[in-house]
């Protein structure tokens, strides 16, 4: 693993640490009283960079149960929401964002809903980064 790699995941986490708590401002008033959740099995699953992302953070990628359906409910969302920590989820659970999600950011305060947009142009570059 080159220390270049290291580094983007390690950079990565942080903002993922740190932009959780702003994701989670929306989501905690939009999620909750979803219809349709969007956390499906099959978007819970590790991708390729996710495989890099980890494995350059010293973690092995967490396997998944291969009985559910992929239409089905995630397998680690609960009651309160995804099970595990923003910077341990496939990159996509981050970076999507339901019609809902984003009439509550329009909704929003603007200089709130700029400081995460940022924050995840940020992480998308890095996430870019990790691809070689």
């Amino acid at each position: 693993m080159s220390r270049n790699t290291v580094e983007i995941a390690g950079q990565l986490k942080g903002l993922l640490i740190r932009g959780s708590p702003l994701i989670e401002e929306y989501t905690t008033q939009t999620c909750p009283g979803c219809a349709d959740v969007c956390c499906r099995q099959k978007h819970g699953l590790f991708r390729e960079r996710d495989a890099v992302y980890l494995t350059a953070l010293g973690i092995n990628v967490p396997p998944h149960d291969e009985t559910r359906p992929p239409e089905g409910p995630c397998e680690f969302l609960g009651n309160e929401g995804c099970a595990r920590p923003r910077w341990l989820r496939p990159f996509r659970c981050t970076w999507y964002f339901c019609d809902p999600l984003l009439r509550a950011m329009n909704d929003g305060p603007r200089k709130k809903a700029r400081a995460l947009s940022a924050l995840l142009q940020e992480m998308i570059g890095l996430y870019d980064e990790l691809k070689g």
